[in-house]
């Protein structure tokens, strides 16, 4: 491994055996029931259980609060980097040692654990710059990277980025990226994923640069070359491999040239793409854009309507089949053409969305079936159609939708990371390799947003889960290469070239080929490929926690807590600051802002203990009087007896309450109180 020069990092165990001496090894066996036993079977034969919050990838802005569970005690931790780690005892709970960890150094941290017989684990931490930092980051990067020849037929292309060798790719050069594989560069989820990362990310923080990149994108690239446009046979259709001008020159006239756009997959990450767009042309005052927020609207309906229906009637590629990662957001899109009175485009939408679903709650036996046999791409979408389900009670029956959620996470925790001490393993999903190959995917933030909600919404006891889906959520940041200027601008490829780039996965193995079939030395990939498929669910699942954790205590997941008197003050520093939950032990309530509206950066929400008042400061930007939309996620029964600012409101149907916001102003105090 040194001679091949492995990232390999974690300590090795040897024996030198004399002649003659012997010497014995065992393994112990045990079959024991769910998650809570493995644990407790763990902890019980001496080794050291592991829970902790916020997870094993580490925003620098955050404290991790470690609870170790063993039957030997834990006598010391030792710190990889002791003068850059601050570990705090916090005593015990629930008869379990319990630290608080700080982490300055970015980049891996490894912790050792040192028992009272000796016995020593290691924990492995990655230390990240704050959430927000590597989205403002992944956005800039994204938008600085693309080609700008307008002789070129990729004019506008987001290009694909080699941190190892700081090379550009794109059709005249796919770097090391060889055979069928090339279409990595230009279409399919990689090729995809940067624009959809990039439309999700200008909904939130919209960027006059980006946005102008992006639009030179839909422009140059997308409508009328990747896309077809409303005057072409197949409107709103979407171009496959290799590439869409091979597609459009093709002699072939059918499905393998110039109607090769049957492949479901994609059309998902156009809609996030157009979406984000209307969204930032909509809720952000200020922002210039090439198309108008209606324009926008109108192609993500288009794109979504294509999807049911392009593929289908080219090959008989039934978009109700399997789960696709990003269509999530067809339920907001719906809510979004109803805003704007588009009911026709709604109805036709809803009626698509309601079959798939259905579909899988009533029919879909295989959970895992991808276009592998064995998957797990599918568990973000499935929650949010079991979630949709179980919200429409009229429409879906509810035992049907209960059983299709149950069984769909119970599918999703089998191929996710949960007992294993390593960033690169908690909140991970695992793919046909288990642990071996290609972990942090983009499943394991699109997962975690499924474990997140399942948490928040069903589980009867949230907290274990809570752990879980917060950690997932975090998990893949570990890929953003991202640093200040003293730890060299990134920890995998260092340099201010570097700074915003990222990895496509991790490989856990000291040495391999990637999916894309790169050598590897242990770590991540030096391409992005899909990863920004992951970072968009990171941005739908941001959200701060304030818990009662049985295990930590009182905790503020990703976000920091200070309690004075009857008092909690939380800041959150999820990256996005739109989406705030309370689960303690007597109170529980959860705030959700729209797009254009978030919780100031580092004002504290104030909760009093009892959770019957909330006090929260918001920011958005200057412009015109206009109201916007706070979500409470307990819906009618919450709104019971809410008041705002000392008046009675009620809530709609979908629990929402509007907030004025005043002319001119960039920041809003909101005084809530429930009954």
């Amino acid at each position: 491994m040194r001679k091949a020069h492995s990232r390999w990092r974690l300590p090795a165990t040897s024996l030198h055996l004399a002649p003659g001496a012997r010497a014995q090894r065992g393994v112990t066996f045990a079959l024991v029931e769910g998650y809570a036993q493995m644990r407790a079977a763990i902890a019980d034969r001496g080794l050291v259980d592991v829970e902790l919050s916020p997870g094993m990838t580490v925003p620098s802005d955050l404290a991790v609060t470690l609870s170790l569970g063993s039957r030997i005690p834990v006598a010391r931790i030792e710190a990889e980097h002791p003068g850059d780690t601050r570990i705090t005892s916090l005593g015990t709970r629930a008869g379990r040692q319990l630290y608080r960890v700080e982490l300055a150094r970015l980049g891996e941290n490894h912790l050792t654990l040192v028992q009272e017989n000796g016995a020593r684990t290691t924990l492995e931490f990655f230390a990240t710059e704050p959430v927000e930092t590597m989205i403002a980051k992944r956005g800039a990067f994204i938008a600085a990277h693309r080609h700008t020849d307008p002789a070129t037929w990729y004019n506008g292309l987001l290009a694909e980025w080699n941190m190892q060798s700081e090379v550009l790719l794109g059709p005249d050069n796919y770097d090391r990226i060889g055979g069928w594989r090339i279409y990595e560069v230009t279409c399919d989820d990689p090729g995809l994923s940067k624009p959809a990362f990039l439309g999700a990310k200008l909904a939130e923080y919209p960027v006059q640069a980006e946005i102008d990149a992006l639009d030179e994108y839909i422009a140059h690239f997308v409508w009328g070359g990747l896309q077809q446009t409303t005057e072409e046979p197949w409107p709103y259709g979407i171009y496959g491999i290799l590439d869409w001008k091979r597609n459009r020159e093709s002699e072939d006239p059918g499905p393998k040239g110039r109607e090769h756009l049957w492949r479901t997959y994609d059309y998902p990450h156009i809609v996030v793409m157009y979406f984000g767009m209307y969204r930032a042309a909509r809720l952000h005052p200020g922002v210039s854009t090439r198309l108008s927020a209606d324009a926008y609207l109108e192609r993500a309906f288009g794109t979504a309507r294509a999807m049911f229906t392009v593929p289908d009637t080219l090959v008989g590629w039934d978009a109700n089949n399997i789960g696709y990662y990003n269509e999530i957001v067809l339920p907001e899109l719906i809510d979004a053409l109803e805003a704007e009175g588009k009911d026709v485009w709604a109805g036709e939408l809803r009626g698509f969305w309601e079959r798939k679903v259905r579909h899988f709650v009533e029919e879909v036996e295989d959970l895992f079936v991808s276009e592998y046999a064995f998957d797990s791409t599918g568990f973000e979408s499935t929650q949010a159609m079991a979630r949709y389900a179980l919200e429409r009670p009229g429409t879906f029956a509810p035992e049907r939708a209960r059983a299709f959620r149950e069984r769909q996470f119970a599918a999703n925790l089998f191929c996710r990371g949960w007992l294993e001490p390593s960033y690169y393993y908690l909140g991970s999903d695992y793919r046909g390799q288990g642990g071996d190959a290609y972990t942090l995917t983009y499943m394991a933030q699109m997962g975690g947003w499924g474990v997140l909600d399942y948490a928040l919404h069903d589980a009867p006891d949230p907290h274990a889960l809570l752990r879980l889906g917060h950690a997932s959520t975090l998990s893949s940041w570990a890929l953003l290469n991202s640093g200040t200027p003293e730890s060299g601008h990134g920890y995998w490829y260092p340099g201010k070239a570097n700074d915003g780039a990222a990895g496509g996965g991790f490989e856990p193995a000291a040495l391999g080929q990637t999916w894309l079939d790169q050598p590897h030395w242990h770590g991540s990939w030096y391409y992005s490929c899909e990863i920004d498929l992951g970072f968009c669910g990171a941005l739908r699942a941001a959200a701060t926690t304030l818990a009662d954790d049985p295990l930590l205590g009182r905790i503020a997941h990703s976000g920091s807590l200070e309690e004075a008197g009857g008092s909690l003050r939380v800041v959150p520093r999820d990256g996005v600051r739109r989406r705030f939950h309370v689960r303690l032990q007597d109170a529980a309530f959860d705030l959700q802002l729209a797009p254009g509206v978030r919780f100031a950066r580092e004002e504290a929400i104030e909760v009093v203990s009892s959770g019957t008042r909330c006090r929260v400061v918001l920011e958005h930007a200057a412009g015109p009087a206009r109201t916007s939309l706070l979500t409470l996620g307990r819906g009618r029964e919450q709104g019971r007896g809410l008041r705002i600012d000392g008046a009675a409101r009620d809530l709609d149907a979908r629990g929402r309450v509007a907030l004025e916001i005043a002319q001119g102003t960039t920041r809003t105090v909101v005084d809530l109180a429930f009954a």
